[in-house]
């Protein structure tokens, strides 16, 4: 005979096995590197399919976001171990907002807020 068990030890469960999992599959500072610098990436909403920007990150730190009004945003962009940074002038009023990526296939990552919560899917175009 099977014994239930508590919903609150089912969910543990289950977010320490998620947990886990993502941190097992972080890309390491040199694959992110790899993955970002030089590249232009679109990123896509996970949970509608919908085209949220593109952004195109420079050899030299420097990037352009374009969201979906048309509009090129300059900015930057730095490494921080296994995470990178962004930041533009007017997106999200000039704040850093800082991203860990879990590589899905060789030109697709999902991308993840350094609070573990989830962000972009991201496309990498060469």
């Amino acid at each position: 005979m099977l014994r239930p068990v508590p919903l609150a030890h089912a969910l543990s469960f289950c977010l320490l096995a998620a947990t886990a999992a993502h941190a097992e599959e972080v890309l390491s500072p040199d694959a992110l590197r790899a993955f970002v610098t030089g590249h232009t990436v679109t990123g896509t909403n996970p949970s509608t399919g919908a085209v949220v920007g593109t952004v195109t990150y420079a050899q030299d730190g420097s990037s352009v976001l374009t969201l979906s009004d048309g509009v090129p945003q300059t900015g930057s962009y730095r490494f921080d171990g296994d995470s990178y940074c962004t930041r533009y002038a007017t997106f999200r009023d000039n704040t850093e907002n800082c991203f860990r990526l879990v590589l899905l296939g060789p030109d697709q990552a999902q991308a993840y807020y350094t609070d573990g919560s989830m962000a972009l899917l991201l496309t990498r175009h060469e």
